[in-house]
């Protein structure tokens, strides 16, 4: 008679000890931290909540959380009720941010995800907090992946969702990527916390649900998306440090000088990834161009072939060693309000806003960072 297989082992919980671990790999944080938690109401943020309010009371601090109500669902203003009472039980303000406007027909949760992070961003920078804490979680990381291999993604996006990501306002740190939901899930039994659980995530409209009932056991490794962003950020630090090299921005207009023939003579991946950043910010377009329309523009500047071109945007124009970007203008589109929209998040959003071009007090290259990296002078 063969033997049963043994029973599976209990999922541990998460310790704050573990959490302080990835965090100071996120850091530095102010002393003392004040923290922002993006809370749903589910097991991963309400974990998340917990553990990051016990960490930075144990240093002086505070955590703030966020609950994103998008009002899809009859029972979700309760819900936000509910998750604003849990948490102020365990001594955590919760404000309840909520999505106005009208709801499209089409790409749902792509649309409530923009809205979600507008919302979130500019609740930080209201309450002047820098530091964005979310739950995603490995299995969130996977999803990504498979979702964006199914695309066809570049390495970048192959490469998931990013541990740090500095925008104009804040600094999003997902401190849990590699961290099993059902860790989390053991964490709020642990500390005998109930959650929400929501519908939609079951929802077959909707395509991370469909892959999860499609691939429930994904076998894409972590430890490959691990390596794949380590390569993300050293691309991403080469073109910051290039950026900071050869871009001269003029903040009140949103003009952006590039020195052409150091664009010319950079590697060509890095300089078409810096040509294409540029025209995607200075443009102020929803999305960055295509590849290889920004590949046909650096050809042609630097065949000489064009002294004028146009491309999402933005117009550009060579003059001896020179290229300039500036928003493209066109009769009866004005342009959108103020200088520049940091689009993306590095390098030309920061230098556009305030012209920054060194390191800052967070020992990290300036161009990449949003201006509120001032206030960490004095790191924890």
């Amino acid at each position: 008679m063969s033997a049963s297989p043994p029973a599976a082992a209990e999922p541990r919980p998460l310790e704050v000890e573990e959490l302080d671990r990835r965090l100071r790999a996120l850091g530095p944080f102010e002393r003392p931290p004040r923290l922002a938690v993006a809370v749903s109401g589910g097991p991963d943020s309400l974990a998340l909540a917990l553990l990051a309010e016990r960490w930075a009371r144990a240093r002086g601090g505070t955590v703030r959380a966020f609950h994103v109500d998008h009002d899809l669902r009859p029972e979700s203003a309760a819900e936000a009720a509910r998750v604003v009472g849990w948490l102020a039980v365990r001594g955590i303000p919760c404000r309840i941010l909520r999505w106005r406007g009208p709801r499209p027909s089409s790409r749902l949760q792509e649309t409530a995800r923009r809205a979600r992070w507008a919302l979130l961003e500019a609740a930080c920078a209201e309450a002047g907090i820098l530091h964005l804490l979310a739950a995603h979680h490995a299995e969130d990381q996977r999803e990504t992946v498979a979702m964006r291999a199914a695309r066809r993604s570049g390495p970048d996006g192959l490469a998931g969702m990013a541990a740090v990501r500095e925008t104009a306002r804040v600094r999003i740190l997902r401190p849990l990527l590699d961290v099993p939901k059902a860790r989390l899930r053991a964490t709020l039994v642990a500390m005998g916390q109930p959650w929400i659980e929501d519908p939609t995530n079951r929802d077959p409209r909707f395509e991370r649900a469909r892959l999860r009932r499609a691939e429930p056991n994904l076998a894409t490794s972590l430890a490959a998306i691990a390596r794949a962003g380590a390569e993300r950020r050293r691309r991403e630090a080469a073109l910051a440090r290039l950026a900071a090299r050869i871009a001269r921005p003029d903040p009140a207009t949103g003009r952006l000088e590039l020195d052409a023939r150091a664009l010319e003579g950079a590697p060509r991946e890095l300089a078409l990834a810096l040509l294409r950043r540029a025209v995607a910010t200075v443009g102020r377009g929803r999305w960055p161009p295509a590849p290889a329309a920004v590949e046909r523009l650096f050809d042609a500047l630097r065949a000489r072939e064009a002294t004028r071109r146009t491309l999402g945007g933005c117009l550009l124009a060579r003059r001896g060693d020179s290229v300039r970007l500036e928003p493209e203008r066109r009769p009866g589109r004005p342009l959108p309000p103020g200088p520049v929209a940091p689009l993306l998040d590095a390098p030309f959003g920061a230098m556009l806003r305030d012209g920054a071009r060194r390191p800052t007090a967070c020992g990290r290259e300036a161009a990449a960072l949003p201006p509120g990296c001032a206030v960490l002078r004095d790191v924890a």
